[in-house]
Parts: structure tokens; sequence; C-alpha cells
């Protein structure tokens, strides 16, 4: 009998978790299901439904409580694993990682792995000293299978921490589409008149570079009349708005419940359960991110039609836009191809100025923009999540 463990450290809005919600909807069809979280804080709404265990064990706010919490978080998940006498468990994030490796019974320990650790500028420190030289190294090589949701990511993997190649395997992210399009239908608030938008969303955290978003929209807006919509909350958010301001941006935000209305510069729209019916409503949809994974905001937008311009950073929008490129390193000009434009890292004044020129070219070419938007969209559908339902399954089964 097959008995499935899926662990993450808690439940929101990031793509990790979306995954876990869709490995929770797909395993519980095919296995018997255990699903478990280290507690149950940022749970939203729509996970009341889920059967979940907490292992009740907060997050530490200093060295020594975070290592008690993590022995406690090692016992209990054993003793999960022993009285679901689970056979494969996968953990999803490092934290979860950790603890799903060091307290293996006689299970396949399947980790899954998310982000990039060479180039994620969130470890850092001590901390992140340990985890780079100590941690990674020496648990990963542990597991029976790490899965890597980018080629870039497996690649990383093997040639900066010399994991055996049989040991790595990649899994893109899936995505339904049919649903997608389905809830891009449902009505949604928003100010019409016949400007272009230019679009993203995601969290507002320092990963995403939306501070330097900010900086290249008042730049295009100085030559065009448009608006910036900026769906998805997070630790930046009142920077995002001064920056904003600063550039003599007025500013909408609904957590303060403005009134919704054209004269806005910048549209701050908070987070979304569905944000799909408003990217349909995008001219050009817009990632400025200095690292990913395999970015989900980025083939959200491709499938509901909007043409993409995404920053060529560490794994992720190459692989989805231009995988036949092969150079190593981010590109230092823009790189127009057939399912949307790579474009340098924006993080100094003459990316910032590329990126202003090319989103003033693309929004003065329709043509083109719906071109590389229905391109965009076929390549979208390599990533159809009944194709990766069947790598699931074939994970298990083997």
């Amino acid at each position: 009998m097959t008995n499935i463990l899926l662990v993450i450290p808690n439940l929101g809005s990031g793509g990790a978790q979306r995954v876990f919600r869709q490995q929770y909807d797909f395993y519980s069809q095919h296995f018997n299901l255990v699903a478990c979280v280290f507690n149950k804080d940022n749970l939203v709404q729509a996970d009341s439904n889920l059967n979940l265990i907490s292992l009740n064990v907060p997050a530490g706010d200093n060295l020594i409580t975070k290592a008690v919490y993590f022995v406690q978080r090692i016992s209990r998940l054993r003793a999960i694993k022993r009285k679901h006498k689970i056979t494969h468990s996968i953990s999803h994030l490092e934290g979860a990682d950790y603890v799903n490796i060091l307290s293996v019974r006689t299970e396949k320990v399947i980790c899954w792995i998310h982000g990039t650790k060479k180039f994620d500028n969130e470890i850092s420190g001590l901390l992140g000293w340990i985890r780079r030289r100590v941690l990674i190294p020496n648990l990963y090589i542990r597991s029976d299978h790490l899965i890597c949701v980018s080629e870039g990511i497996r690649k990383e993997l093997q040639r900066d921490y010399k994991f055996k190649p049989e040991l790595l395997a990649v899994i893109h992210n899936g995505f339904n589409a049919d649903e997608i399009l389905q809830q891009a239908k449902n009505q949604v608030n928003f100010p019409h008149n016949q400007l272009p938008v230019l679009i993203t969303h995601g969290r507002l955290a320092h990963q995403k570079n939306l501070l330097a978003l900010i900086s290249i929209f008042a730049k295009v807006k100085r030559n065009l009349k448009c608006r910036l919509v900026i769906i998805g909350d997070g630790e930046l958010r009142d920077r995002l708005v001064d920056q904003a301001t600063s550039l003599g941006l007025v500013s909408y935000k609904r957590w303060q419940g403005d009134l919704l209305s054209p004269e806005y510069d910048v549209y701050f729209m908070g987070y979304q359960s569905n944000p799909y019916p408003l990217l349909t409503r995008g001219s050009l949809y817009l990632m400025t991110s200095l690292w990913e994974g395999f970015p989900l905001a980025l083939c959200e937008a491709m499938i509901c039609g909007v043409p993409v311009m995404a920053s060529d950073c560490f794994t992720g929008p190459r692989e989805i836009l231009a995988p036949e490129l092969n150079t190593k390193q981010p590109t230092a000009i823009p790189i127009v191809t057939s399912n949307g434009m790579l474009m340098p890292l924006a993080n100094s004044l003459a990316s910032i100025d590329f990126w202003s020129d090319e989103i003033c070219k693309l929004l003065n070419d329709e043509s083109k923009r719906t071109l590389m938007a229905q391109n965009a969209n076929l390549r979208s559908k390599d990533f159809d999540l009944t194709k990766i339902h069947k790598k699931w399954l074939a994970l298990i089964n083997d």
C-alpha cells in the first residue's frame, strides 16, 4: 500500500504552496495521503477544507529557539510517519526538506526544490552560510530524489554542490489552462479607459524587484500615457507606495479603501485570490525579478493571452521563453524571442533605460504584441497540468 506524506512549513500565497495544493488534490485521488504543515500561520480561507495535520511548532526568532523548534519538528514528523506507515514523503521548501530528511524511517524521501540556492539573496548572514556550506551539501545528498522545478536549478545543484545526476530530476510546475481561463471570465472592478495597462502580480518582496519596476514605469510614462497595475501584497508594500510618490506618481491603494477611478498612475490591487480577470486587462506583462525558480506568474500571464517581458534572471524565465538559448550568463541587452522578451536584470540606470525603451516600442506595436501573445500561449501548453501529473505518478510508481 502506498501512503504519501506531503509536508510544507506553512500555507499562504506562494508558488511552492500552490504546487503543494495541486499535489494534495492529485495524490489524494490515487493514494492514501497525509498532509502536514509546521503550523497553520498564514492559512488562507481556501485552505480551510484541506485535511491538514499541524506540528504546532512556531517559527523561532533566534538561533537557539530555531534549533529547539527544529528538533521538535523532526520528532513530531517522525511520529506521524510511523503512525501512518508512510512509504513516500514529499517536502516543499528548504525548512521542510531538512525535517523530512532527518525524520526518515524506511520511506522514500523526495525533496521538491523550488528556487535557486546560489543566487537567492535572502540566503545571507551566518544562517545563510550554514545553509549553503553545511545543510544543503550534507543533508540533501541523503534524500532519494531531488526534484527541481527547472533545468537551471538542476544544473546549479549538479555543478555547485556536486550532486550525482541520478539524484536529480526536473519536473516543471504545471497549469490547468482551462481552469485559469474560466476564472478569467469573472467580473472584476477596474476603471475603463483607453490607456495601455502594464501589469504584474506576485509577492511584494525584494526578489521581485518592484522598486525598479516603478522607476521603469515612471520613465515610460514620460513618453506614453499608460497605467501600472501591481497585484499582490507583502512586506515592501509601504516602501513601494513611497517610491511611487517620490517619482510623482499617484497611487491607488486597495487596502486603504481608496475610491477606484481612472485618475491614478499606479494601482496597488493587493492580494487577489483570482488575479486572472485583471491579468486579461493587461497590454503588457512585466516581470522584473532578480531570481526565480520556475515562475508561475509568468506562465499564468502567457495563458491569459498577455504578451510578456521578463528579466533574464537566474533560472526560470529563459527556460520558459527561450529554451534554445545556451549562454550561461544573464543577457546584457534585450533579446526578442517568439514567446516574449528577455531583458537585462533591472539593477542599474542603463538597464532601466533598456526596459523603458523596449516597453515604449512594444506599446506602439500592437501587431507585434499580438503575435508574441499568441506564441506565448502556445508555449504555455508545454506545461499543461495533465502532462505534469503523469510525471508525478511515475515518480511514485517507479
